[in-house]
């Protein structure tokens, strides 16, 4: 073949090429119009279809009134600390935090870690009165406590529902953070039944908010956008100690029942099973944990449950038949995994109560019904 054929193949061949590039390019035109047209109307259904009736959605302009409503109620918590230092000689340290008023009579709710080594307390009303407050009660394992007031004229919370909250519903924080008195935040409902390892306990069911809260804000209000109480303010997930719209506040449900017992026996009272559990999460599915395990006791362990690091021979437990180094399986049918599992059922037992326990004990599993009891911890 020559040069001038090669040469007009080769152009043939190119106009060939340009002209199903065109042709590909005039196909894929037609085709995104014809995509975009789907999917607008796409669009303009999900407008006429799914928009929902404006009444449903309606937002507040403001949270004045809310605010107006339950700022009156939110006290500044002042704290008197004694300790000694390396001398021997007694010092004064102070803390800051806030607390909320719950009867006329003159009782407020605050968090335990607040008052909890205080000598003095004093607390600041929103209208500008200072009194002196005395501890009633308080509970590490729920981080509650509850102070007594004398004054006139106090205008308590009024209370709403926490088990009616709704994630993504709008509420509102109002405290003493860092100092500043009276202040109120907004936010949202983030998430609901967080779980909060805390060093007593667990505090389960915590209301998750983006409400910014800061050091001070603790055993402040919670409240929704009406003004009512729906939780108590008492810490934040932060890497800098400061607030990164990540705070959590204690359901007012479950503060209710720790409430009333701080009020009449001025502890909180729990149901008591008489054991003792490994702290570790997933200790049984530890490699070395299930060596030892069944070089001590000749069995190999199940893989979930709760490992009993003591029982208490003359408790609920140990009367039924378990003892140290056994695994707690199940109560009332719900399976405990972990150690977890059960802290947060046993968080709402009350002494009196009757469960059914599931346990392993050396190769068997045993089942009893036994009544829980009351033990003073606190």
């Amino acid at each position: 073949m020559s040069w001038n054929r090669l040469g007009l193949f080769a152009g043939c061949v190119a106009l060939g090429v340009v002209g199903a590039l065109a042709v590909l390019q005039v196909n894929q035109m037609l085709s995104t119009r014809a995509e975009r047209s789907r999917t607008e109307g796409l669009f303009e259904k999900a407008r006429t279809v799914q928009r929902p009736n404006a009444e449903s959605l309606s937002v507040p302009t403001d949270f004045s009134e809310a605010a107006s409503r339950i700022m009156p109620s939110v006290v500044a918590v002042d704290t008197v600390t004694q300790q000694q230092n390396w001398f021997g000689e007694t010092v004064e340290s102070g803390g800051e935090g806030s607390g909320v008023i719950i009867s006329e009579d003159g009782y407020v709710l605050t968090n335990n870690h607040v008052i909890e080594r205080a000598t003095a307390i004093q607390v600041h009303l929103s209208d500008g009165r200072s009194v002196d407050a005395k501890l009633v009660g308080r509970d590490p394992r729920s981080d509650l406590a509850v102070l007594k007031i004398t004054a006139k004229d106090l205008q308590p919370a009024r209370m709403g529902r926490s088990g009616s909250l709704k994630i993504g519903q709008w509420v509102i924080a109002v405290g003493n953070p860092l100092g500043y008195e009276n202040t109120v935040s907004v936010g949202v409902v983030s998430s609901l039944d967080r779980t909060l390892p805390t060093q007593s306990s667990v505090i389960v069911n915590a209301i998750q908010t983006d409400a910014a809260i800061n050091q001070g804000n603790s055993g402040g209000a919670l409240a929704n956008d009406q003004g009512e109480l729906v939780g108590i303010n008492t810490a934040i997930a932060s890497p800098s100690g400061g607030s990164v719209g990540i705070g959590f506040a204690i359901p007012i449900d479950r503060a209710q029942r720790i409430v009333e017992d701080l009020i009449k026996f001025g502890r909180a009272r729990y149901g008591y099973l008489g054991v003792n559990s490994q702290p570790t999460p997933g200790i049984l599915n530890n490699a070395r944990f299930r060596e030892s395990y069944q070089s001590e006791m000749g069995v190999e362990p199940p893989r979930k449950g709760v490992f009993m690091t003591q029982v208490d021979p003359q408790g609920p437990a140990g009367q039924a038949g378990m003892k140290q180094y056994d695994i707690l399986l199940s109560i009332d049918g719900k399976p405990m995994d972990d150690v977890l599992d059960f802290q947060k059922f046993m968080t709402d037992k009350s002494p009196g109560d009757q469960v059914k326990i599931e346990f392993w004990s050396k190769g068997q599993t045993r089942t009893a019904t036994v009544t829980l009891i009351d033990l003073k911890i606190f």
